[in-house]
């Protein structure tokens, strides 16, 4: 049996140094909001800079999120009959353009609603707009790495950045300086410093010459605009209980709130390593009928089975450990923080699912199902945050995800299965 265990250990050591350094980097990168709040002096101030983040987060979904698997995709497809990504690289670096171009816009036209709602001023939306150029930056650069096919490269990047952003909240608490400026100008620092250290390790002779290519533009961006609209329908996903929470409930709700789902998204980014790990493999395998197999028969319920056993001990040990933290300030939190456990279950079990749609371009099919999603979750938040609070908006969203699940594993069972040949 140990000569078994070590076996799989083995082959399956790429994917555990992968998994730990990225794991790790993303758990930092959860760590530091949550560090934050226990900082902040109020529950209202913590929620005040959720909003300022969920602003940056849209924009940064637009276009550098949603173009990601597009990218990865196209790159690897590219790099494997080109040996470059020149093209691929070209089209992104005009996303990451747009994508400044098109916050800047935005802020000058909706600035006195976007500070109205997220209860700061215009001062503030610079430092937000900082923020922004950190988030798409860090983005563009991890995904570059998976883009050339450096994953564990991809994860020590993740693993700096979660370091230098946990670091950098110790640094402004002990000079005496947390504010929300200071917070939101954590993410640019930390982003710039990213750059420095691994900028150099980049082999830009796989990078250049750039090179529009019309016909690169129109797959990518044809992949891209579906992503978006699945994006953007994640991002409200994410940050939509929160918009529902900001018309019925006072602003220390909406902090309380969004510690238990900062908690949860974390846990829901980490689950994505195994979608980030798989997808450069699957997109040049996906029609090997023998390597699929044992990705969904084998692989998958190895790491299935270790996920669920993690969450349920996080289930358990969820109220004491956030009340030994932060005491009675965000009274609420471990409830709602069980509740969208169960949410994370069901992800962890369709998140394998994800690298073979994305590698067939079925992202049609995906993105029509985040957008039926985040409209059900939206009519469930309606219904039941103004009756039940707190309690409401996670319901909806453990509901929201399990219809989506549901949907997901009929479609691979009628539809994928057979044409797969599994």
């Amino acid at each position: 049996m140990w000569q078994k265990v070590r076996q799989e250990l083995v082959q399956g050591k790429t994917l555990l140094q992968f998994g730990l350094l990225k794991g790790v980097g993303q758990a930092l990168g959860m760590f530091a909001p949550l560090v934050v709040a226990k900082f902040f002096s109020s529950a209202e101030l913590f929620g005040s800079y959720s909003l300022a983040k969920m602003v940056a987060f849209f924009f940064c979904t637009l276009l550098i999120s949603s173009s990601q698997t597009p990218f990865i995709v196209f790159a690897n497809q590219e790099k494997a009959k080109t040996g470059k990504i020149n093209k691929s690289f070209s089209v992104q670096c005009s996303f990451l353009f747009l994508s400044l171009c098109l916050f800047v816009a935005i802020a000058m036209l909706f600035d006195g609603q976007i500070t109205a709602f997220a209860n700061i001023n215009r001062l503030d939306l610079v430092y937000v707009f900082l923020a922004f150029v950190g988030l798409a930056f860090k983005s563009f650069l991890c995904n570059l790495f998976l883009a050339m096919d450096q994953r564990v490269k991809n994860a020590m990047a993740e693993l700096v950045y979660g370091v230098l952003s946990v670091s950098l909240v110790f640094v402004l608490y002990f000079a005496g300086a947390i504010n929300l400026r200071a917070v939101l100008l954590i993410y640019p620092l930390a982003s710039l410093f990213l750059a420095l250290v691994f900028a150099p390790t980049v082999d830009f002779g796989q990078l250049l010459p750039l090179r529009l290519d019309k016909t690169h533009l129109k797959g990518m961006f044809d992949f891209t605009k579906w992503v978006m609209l699945g994006a953007t329908a994640v991002y409200f996903i994410n940050w939509g209980d929160l918009l529902v929470l900001r018309l019925y409930r006072p602003m220390a709700d909406i902090g309380t709130y969004n510690l238990a789902y900062q908690i949860f998204k974390g846990l829901v980014t980490v689950t994505f390593i195994v979608d980030a790990y798989f997808l450069p493999f699957i997109s040049q395998h996906v029609r090997d009928t023998n390597k699929m197999k044992k990705y969904l028969y084998s692989k998958r319920p190895k790491i299935v089975l270790l996920g669920i056993a993690i969450v349920g001990l996080i289930f358990a040990l969820a109220p004491y450990i956030l009340t030994l933290v932060y005491g009675e300030t965000y009274r609420g939190s471990a409830t709602i923080l069980r509740v969208l456990l169960i949410a994370l279950a069901v992800i962890l079990y369709t998140g394998f699912y994800n690298p073979i749609l994305n590698s067939l371009k079925k992202y049609r099919f995906t993105q029509t199902i985040s957008i039926l999603q985040v409209l059900l979750n939206l009519l469930l938040d309606f219904v039941l945050v103004p009756r039940m609070g707190m309690m409401g908006a996670a319901v909806a969203t453990l509901f929201a995800y399990s219809c989506r699940a549901i949907t997901i594993e009929l479609y691979f069972r009628i539809k994928l299965r057979s044409q797969l040949q599994l």
